[in-house]
């Protein structure tokens, strides 16, 4: 056994000084590093739940996009059958709009086909619709004017014999006053009411020559009575006038 000398106490407090400041970096580092490792934990688990709860919504989307892929083939499905059904339908259609075509062709150009040994074209059967509609337009135009000449013709008609009637009337007024008084008063009377009688032509011709000879008779009248009267003969009464004397002068 060797026997050492014993070391110096200041020797002692030295390394015992450094033993603990090397300590003391040593658990320092240790927290430092437990310190790192706890948040790498919390790091890891933070990761984790996100990771998860990624995995879950892309779970839940996978179902959702094969619920949807589902869903697109039942609808790619039934539109293929619509489709199916749109065809027969369309294929209906045009053998009903065919028939509707040669139905028009029928009623367009009777039964004798123009072009007996070529189809009609489109073109050529809507010109002969418009032709058609055209010729159609121009006999009810014309049916039409005649209808309203036939009328206008009938109502003519009508005003003529009105008017023929009332110029009758009035004829026969003035004869009666040239009958019954022979009075120029009387007849000039009788003359203005058949010339302010309201007629057309072709009465309204007729009213002017029989007020031209009426005129010249109450013209004529008027002068005799003048006559009369300058010869000193006075009317038989105020109704009568000259009557007496003129049926004497005939009698």
């Amino acid at each position: 056994m060797i026997l050492r000398p014993p070391r110096p106490c200041g020797t002692i407090s030295a390394l015992q000084k450094g033993y603990s400041q090397v300590l003391c970096q040593t658990l320092s580092e240790r927290n430092s590093e437990i310190t790192s490792l706890k948040n790498e934990g919390e790091n890891l688990k933070r990761d984790n739940a996100i990771t998860s709860g990624m995995v879950s919504s892309l779970q839940k989307d996978m179902l959702a996009k094969d619920e949807q892929v589902q869903q697109l083939k039942e609808e790619v499905s039934h539109l293929k059958s619509q489709n199916k059904d749109k065809d027969h339908q369309l294929e209906a259609l045009g053998s009903r709009l065919e028939h509707f075509r040669s139905q028009v062709i029928k009623a367009t150009y009777g039964r004798a086909k123009p072009f007996p040994d070529k189809p009609i074209t489109d073109q050529q059967l809507i010109e002969k619709i418009t032709q058609v509609t055209e010729d159609n337009i121009n006999f009810q135009q014309k049916k039409w004017t005649l209808q309203k000449e036939t009328q206008l013709s009938n109502s003519k008609q009508e005003e003529t014999t009105e008017n023929i009637e009332k110029l009758r009337t009035s004829l026969d007024s003035c004869q009666a006053c040239m009958k019954i008084s022979c009075c120029s008063h009387d007849l000039k009377k009788e003359v203005d009411l058949l010339q302010h009688l309201q007629v057309s032509p072709p009465v309204s011709g007729l009213q002017k020559v029989v007020l031209d000879v009426l005129r010249h008779a109450l013209s004529w009248l008027e002068e005799v009575e003048q006559l009369l009267r300058d010869l000193g003969i006075p009317p038989s009464s105020p109704n009568k006038g000259y009557w007496d004397f003129f049926s004497h002068m005939v009698a």
